[in-house]
């Protein structure tokens, strides 16, 4: 939920730069994520080829994935590249690999608009009946307005509802709260991306149809795709989230890619009209070029002068469709941009964008980001073994191993980091146990290939990938740096510990990725009224500091003493 959620994120990253005010209050939701993808499902894996079967030379595809690595904006945990049905290119990034969900973010999106083409194919569905009608609902409507929308409306982002996901923080009654809210403009005058909408689709959806969303599209789509596993998140009102939520392994990612490149059919079967896939795939709505690359379409941006359409998600989570080559790009990215800014997309449209492969000088591979292990630094952990570190500063009541915007995501905050403790079993096992609040945390590591495992906050599960590296800054001073990847997500926390002369003092660094760029980047793209309520949130604040203030939250660097030291100097 790229918009509305970053919208929040930033709205409780704000309120924590005033220490004069309190964290923004939060609902106590149940856990949205209770499990991770189950390994022992087989997956049904597309056929590999090669590029040169498909009329694309090694060296041109090559050449993309060079570029794409070479871009410090992008980090391309996993790509795959797709040609008639067949995987002719694909990487992962250690530690990400082919068999871990990932979340999609908004390209569920694109998911809820094919579940209501099925109802569509089979005529249950008007787009210009008022959604009030299926959802019998009415008589609840205290806005006469509202009445009046659409699922046109809703497909197009243009209900101009003033209910978005940063709403759904304060309340569970997502549904009633959404058509009692107020709204921005005349019903269908304007675009204007908000995840709601697409919850309300599914709400409709599961009405008509009787079942779950994911009942419903394991039945008519998944199980025809030979898609192993997935998982949709649902609200507290029962409904599928629609707008966010779905977990999906970047195999299945491409086979409905596949689908909508070949107009609803999949392996000779028709699954889907070859109207509603074009209706759904094509400008439906002109958005707004001040925030948007691309068009929309019925929950897919479009761009009709390239044949071109994407099942898009926030850190760019994608399903690229370039009609034109029939080449599918699947991308589970992590970057700092929102919506399309990221260079990925030119990038894409550089070298697939045309039928024939472009002339321009190909990109040569030019190493890779491996952080190295100083091995010989390995005796600092020797002096930090066995003792439990306090923070001496308030800034680490923000911290948790979970980052913080994956926090505001999954709507569980951590109660501030207490104390950290550092342990050896063996020459390759390590860990780090963090208190947060009365809870400890143990997260095992090793200076090698990582230790995955899967790791509980609050009741959601997690997959995860965790290493360390002792590393040097470029003053010569050593650093322990351990990373927790979450697996399933872009997200990624580092834990940086950088010795003194005094070793029962060291200093903590908490950052995650993505971070500052993101917060950023979604500052850059608000309309004049989010810009004027971000302004009543940051009020007070000089914008000269803004940005410092902004990373000392998502970066934030304290000095943790050892218990046993401060027990002695107190006396």
């Amino acid at each position: 939920m790229p918009l509305g959620t970053a919208l929040n994120s930033l709205k409780m990253l704000l309120s924590n730069l005033d220490e004069k005010k309190s964290t923004v209050h939060v609902l106590k939701l149940p856990p949205s994520k209770p499990l991770t993808f189950d390994t022992s499902n087989k997956i049904n894996y597309l056929k590999r080829s090669t590029p040169e079967k498909h009329g694309y030379s090694k060296e041109y595809i090559d050449s993309f994935v060079n570029e794409i690595n070479s871009d410090l904006s992008l980090r391309a945990n996993r790509l795959l590249i797709i040609k008639d049905e067949e995987v002719i290119k694909e990487q992962y990034l250690h530690p990400y690999v082919k068999d871990c969900w990932d979340s999609t973010f908004s390209a569920t999106k694109t998911l809820t608009a094919l579940a209501i083409g099925l109802l569509y194919d089979e005529g249950k569905i008007d787009l210009d009946l008022p959604v009030c009608k299926y959802l019998k609902n009415e008589k609840q409507i205290t806005i006469a307005r509202n009445k009046k929308i659409t699922l046109r409306h809703l497909f197009t982002m243009s209900t101009g509802s003033n209910f978005n996901e940063m709403s759904t923080v304060g309340t569970t009654k997502w549904t009633k709260d959404y058509f009692n809210s107020g709204y921005k403009y005349k019903l269908g005058s304007k675009f204007e991306y908000n995840s709601l909408n697409s919850y309300i689709i599914g709400v409709v959806a599961e009405k008509i149809s009787g079942k779950p969303l994911s009942e419903l599209l394991e039945e008519r789509i998944f199980s025809k795709l030979g898609m192993s596993s997935t998982f949709i998140e649902r609200s507290t009102e029962g409904h599928a989230k629609c707008g966010w939520g779905l977990y999906i392994l970047p195999e299945d990612m491409a086979k409905l890619g596949i689908l909508v490149m070949n107009k609803g059919v999949y392996k000779g079967e028709r699954i889907l009209s070859e109207e509603w896939i074009e209706m759904m795939s094509h400008k439906q709505f002109e958005a707004s070029k001040f925030a948007h690359k691309y068009d929309y379409g019925f929950q897919m941006w479009v761009k009709d002068d390239i044949n071109f359409c994407c099942f898009n998600g926030m850190y760019d989570q994608n399903i690229m469709l370039f009609r034109n080559s029939g080449i599918i790009l699947v991308t589970c990215f992590a970057d700092n941009e929102a919506f399309h800014g990221a260079h990925l997309f030119s990038l894409a449209e550089k070298y697939f964008a045309s039928k024939e492969m472009g002339e321009f000088p190909l990109w040569k591979y030019k190493g890779d980001r491996i952080l190295e292990n100083k091995s010989n630094l390995s005796y600092y952990y020797d002096y930090i073994v066995d003792k439990e570190y306090i923070p001496q500063d308030k800034k680490s009541n923000n911290c948790g191993i979970l980052p913080l915007l994956l926090q505001n995501e999954m709507g569980t905050y951590s109660k501030g980091l207490k104390a950290v403790t550092f342990k050896k079993y063996s020459e390759d096992k390590f860990s780090v146990i963090v208190k947060e609040g009365n809870n400890d945390y143990e997260h095992f590591f090793n200076f090698k290939e990582g230790i995955k495992q899967k790791l509980n906050f609050y009741g959601n599960e997690y997959d995860c990938s965790v290493d360390g590296r002792f590393i040097l800054s470029g003053k010569g001073e050593p650093y322990l740096l351990i990373r927790v990847y979450f697996l399933e997500f872009a997200c990624i926390r580092y834990i940086s510990v950088k010795f003194g002369k005094e070793h029962d003092r060291i200093s903590i660094e908490m950052s995650e990725t993505p971070s500052l760029g993101f917060v950023l980047s979604i500052l850059d793209v608000q309309d004049e009224p989010t810009k004027r309520l971000i302004g009543s949130i940051i009020k007070g604040i000089n914008p000269n500091i803004l940005q410092a203030k902004i990373k000392n939250i998502l970066s934030p660097t304290f000095i943790a003493a050892h218990k046993e030291y401060l027990q002695k100097n107190q006396k």
